[in-house]
């Protein structure tokens, strides 16, 4: 029985040396909680809420590949700017990614994805993803909500090895789209005292 025990109390250990920072808290709709922090025998990390509070194209730096096929407007590597505000200085800046989508010629919607650089005031740089899915909204024929999940990781300066959660929601007009906005919530997970 106590060799159980043992056993036991050393695989518990061996398990939370590997977890670390646990990853459970990723997904980016999981709740977020302005007080959550978690340990570990590797370190803390600390969970900071953040709320975008606008964000909005200010030009278009490559139009990349945007043709009609068939049933399908194809969008392939637009280049966009965008300013992006939020409640957190280490998201606050401006943002440029690439655009790609696939819409359905006379509904408009349709998979949406692309890659993004997120420069902010600090100098900091975030490069991450995201994916979504573009539908009419209820009652318009030229309005769309484009529910996005959006990853990203510190890659320099005052978010190195920070990593960033986001779920937003843009509403777009047009097919191909001509504008758009958009606001969400998130956080970022860092180690140690940010």
């Amino acid at each position: 029985m106590r060799t159980l025990f043992y056993a036991a109390a050393f695989l518990a250990m061996v398990l939370l040396a590997l977890v670390g920072c646990s990853e459970k808290s990723q997904s980016p709709v999981a709740p977020i909680d302005q007080s959550i922090q978690e340990q570990s025998s590797l370190g803390k990390c600390t969970i900071t809420p953040v709320t975008v509070n606008l964000h909005y194209p200010v030009g278009i730096l490559d139009p990349g590949v945007v043709k009609l096929v068939g049933r399908k407007w194809i969008l392939k590597n637009v280049v966009v700017a965008e300013t992006l505000m939020t409640t957190n200085e280490l998201v606050t800046g401006k943002m440029i990614h690439s655009l790609s989508a696939v819409m359905d010629k006379n509904t408009g919607e349709g998979p949406v994805w692309g890659t993004y650089t997120l420069t902010n005031a600090g100098s900091g740089v975030w490069k991450g993803t995201y994916t979504g899915w573009r539908s009419k909204m209820p009652g318009s024929d030229t309005l769309f909500t484009l529910p996005l999940k959006l990853f990203g990781h510190g890659e320099s300066g005052n978010v190195q090895g920070m990593k960033l959660f986001s779920n937003d929601v843009i509403t777009a007009w047009g097919t191909p789209p001509v504008g758009w906005y958009g606001s969400g919530e998130g956080y970022i997970k860092s180690r140690g005292h940010h």
